[in-house]
């Protein structure tokens, strides 16, 4: 199932979502297992990209760590990122730094990648973030067309916790020449259009296949506006983050079946993978709900959806004839 045709290029992108990134890195598992026979992810990808949550599956991934290995991390390690606090602990942190403290985060990460760069990497990558000093977007990338080398000394952890500092949940990340760095979930939740550009005009791509890996996020019913009509913090809260990510994926989703649909920008083939039907008792699935019931149930939709998805996902990788 590895690539043979040198001109094309195909790009796994993860969408963020906190802890329900598990949900997403258990398909990959599901996916390594079955379908690689246990082979590394660069041996099918040339471009793996994601953002928050996702970012920091696609650079465990480009690192070389297993799929396994980062259901495992999300397991150890999500009720420490995020502890379980009352909604009033939740309501003063979010008016301050933020809802949590990204202590446990760094530390956690600190242990994953260790001192690994950017340029130590076996497969190449682009995770977005958000220069919040400077008003403008930022991608980190592995050197992809040759020249790109300005991110090859930065350590992945920096950058994990650069395209996860979410607003209200997490404090910005500073490191070296940046002062905020904040989530690419802001402008990016779902990075596929990022893999297909990076892919087009970095890696001179002749076509390109996306494979697009979401959470339950995005089907997870909101409402903000109730019946009095308020507008303010209050009403928003946790949701001034929630809903522009869930925007933002299922906008980049809409563009990227229209460039399929009429054969744009190259794009060969677009799959993309979400859970679709949140029953009553998953409704209590968020960003931040690292309960164990709750991780639990993410295993368990993704292991439906992939069963459910795993002929389309062989059909995805299957040699044009």
């Amino acid at each position: 199932m590895s690539k043979k045709d040198p001109k094309s290029i195909t790009v796994l992108s993860i969408d963020g979502g906190g802890i329900l990134g598990l949900y997403s890195a258990n398909i990959l598992k599901h996916m390594q297992e079955d379908l690689f026979g246990g082979t590394p992810f660069s041996e099918h990808f040339d471009l793996v990209t994601g953002t928050s949550t996702g970012g920091i599956i696609a650079l465990g991934l480009a690192s070389g760590r297993s799929a396994e290995d980062i259901v495992d991390f999300y397991y150890k390690y999500g009720g420490c990122i995020f502890p379980k606090k009352s909604f009033v602990a939740q309501l003063i942190g979010g008016l301050t730094s933020g809802i949590y403290s990204n202590r446990a985060l760094t530390s956690c990460l600190d242990k994953f990648f260790k001192k690994t760069k950017v340029s130590e990497c076996a497969m190449k990558f682009c995770v977005p973030s958000i220069d919040v000093s400077e008003g403008k977007s930022l991608v980190f990338k592995t050197n992809n067309s040759g020249t790109q080398t300005r991110d090859d000394e930065v350590l992945l952890k920096d950058i994990a916790l650069a395209t996860s500092a979410a607003p209200i949940y997490l404090p910005m990340h500073t490191f070296g020449c940046y002062s905020a760095l904040a989530d690419g979930g802001l402008w990016q939740n779902n990075p596929s259009l990022i893999g297909l550009i990076e892919a087009l005009t970095s890696m001179n791509a002749k076509s390109v296949k996306v494979l697009s890996i979401g959470n339950p996020l995005s089907k997870i019913k909101e409402s903000v506006v109730n019946k009095e009509n308020r507008n303010g913090f209050f009403s928003w809260h946790k949701k001034l983050v929630t809903l522009p990510m869930k925007v933002s994926s299922n906008a980049t989703d809409y563009i990227m079946n229209i460039l399929l649909r009429n054969q744009s920008m190259n794009l060969d083939r677009y799959l993309r993978i979400v859970h679709n039907n949140i029953a009553d008792q998953n409704r209590d699935l968020s960003m931040d709900n690292a309960s164990e019931s709750a991780m639990n149930r993410l295993i368990e939709l993704s292991d439906k959806d992939y069963n459910e998805y795993k002929e389309k996902i062989l059909n995805f990788f299957k040699e044009e004839e």
